[in-house]
Order: structure tokens, then C-alpha cells, then sequence
């Protein structure tokens, strides 16, 4: 009888730390699953950031390409460029 009763208890023990294991698993999928949802959402953020800089970026590299200066302004005579004479250079003897 006494081997009986163990075996119920061996069994009964076994039962709960399988379910215990089982607990214990499922937790740990839980809080993968939380870091990976939060990542995707983290991620998904960056995208749009990264679409929203790269299209304004885009368009304020093309209007600073496509402004001109005005035809007055284009036509105005370059400014002269003023030359320094060289200091002479003295011989060695």
C-alpha cells in the first residue's frame, strides 16, 4: 500500500511541475511576444520618420535647385578681383 501512495504522490508532483513548467513557458512566450510587438511599433515609428525626413528633405533639395537668382541680379557686372603684388623674394649669396 505504502508503494501505491507513493506512486499517487510521485505522479501527482509530477503533474505539477509539468503544469508549472508549462506556466512558466507560457509567460516567457508572453513577454517575447510584448518585446516584439514593441519593436514592430518602434520600428513602424522609424519607417514614417525616415519616409517623412526623406520626402522633405527631397523637397527643399529641390527648390534650393531649382531657385535662380533674378535677371537683374544675373546680369550685374562680376566684382574685379583685386591681385596682391608678391613681395620680392631676397637672394642668398
Amino acid at each position: 500500500m505504502a508503494r501505491l501512495i507513493l506512486a499517487v504522490i510521485g505522479v501527482v508532483l509530477l503533474a505539477i511541475a509539468a503544469l508549472a513548467l508549462v506556466w512558466l513557458l507560457g509567460q516567457l512566450l508572453v513577454g517575447l511576444g510584448a518585446f516584439v510587438v514593441g519593436t514592430a511599433a518602434v520600428l513602424w515609428r522609424l519607417l514614417g520618420f525616415l519616409i517623412l525626413a526623406g520626402a522633405l528633405g527631397g523637397l527643399v533639395y529641390f527648390l534650393a535647385s531649382a531657385w535662380r537668382p533674378s535677371a537683374r541680379v544675373a546680369a550685374a557686372p562680376a566684382p574685379e578681383t583685386v591681385r596682391l603684388k608678391k613681395p620680392a623674394r631676397k637672394v642668398k649669396a
